[in-house]
C-alpha cells in the first residue's frame, strides 16, 4: 500500500470523525444536564439570569444558571434580593449577604435564610423571592450535595412564602 493513500485514508477519517467527537458532550456537561434533570424531576425550573452589579465590581456580571420555582398565584407582592458581597460587612445579612432594593423577606423567610445562609458554598452567589418566583443564582459547582442543599432551600423559601399570603 502507498503511504500517499494511507495519509489520505486518515485525513478522510478525521474530517469525517473530528466534528462528529466534537458535538458529544463533555462529562462536565452530562453532570451539568443530569443536576437540571434532577431538580426539574423535584418541581424546580433552571434558566440563566443576570446578578445585578455591586458597587465594588467593575464589569457586570455575565449571566449565571439559575435554580427557581414558579411564584404561587397569591404572591403578588414586589420581592427582594440578596447578594454574596465580596467583602464582609455588619450591615449585610449575617456578614456576606447585601440586600438589593428596599424590599426585605418576612420574618418566616428570615428564619428560613438564617438557617441556610452560612452552610451555602461561595457558589451560591444570590437569592430572590418574589412575584416572579424563589431563585437562586448558583453556578453549578460542588455537584449533586449542593443541588440537595438549594432544593432544599427553595423548598423552604416557598413554605414560608406560603405562611405569610
Amino acid at each position: 500500500m502507498n503511504i500517499g493513500l494511507i495519509i489520505i485514508l486518515v485525513v478522510v477519517v478525521a474530517v469525517i470523525l473530528g466534528p462528529i467527537r466534537m458535538m458529544q458532550p463533555t462529562a462536565a456537561q452530562k453532570t451539568r444536564e443530569k443536576m437540571r434533570l434532577m431538580a426539574r424531576a423535584r418541581g424546580a425550573h433552571y434558566s440563566m439570569r443576570n446578578i445585578p452589579q455591586q458597587a465594588d465590581e467593575q464589569e457586570k456580571p455575565a449571566a449565571m444558571p439559575v435554580y427557581f420555582l414558579p411564584p404561587a398565584e397569591t404572591q403578588t407582592e414586589k420581592g427582594w434580593m440578596l447578594v454574596r458581597a465580596n467583602y464582609q460587612h455588619e450591615i449585610n445579612l449575617l456578614g456576606w449577604w447585601a440586600w438589593q432594593g428596599a424590599a426585605r423577606a418576612s420574618d418566616a423567610e428570615l428564619k428560613v435564610l438564617h438557617t441556610y445562609l452560612p452552610a451555602l458554598p461561595e457558589s451560591v452567589r444570590a437569592l430572590s423571592a418574589g412575584s416572579e418566583g424563589i431563585y437562586v443564582f448558583w453556578n453549578e459547582r460542588g455537584g449533586e450535595p449542593v443541588l440537595e442543599q438549594v432544593l432544599q432551600l427553595l423548598e423552604s423559601l416557598k413554605q414560608a412564602a406560603e405562611k405569610k399570603t
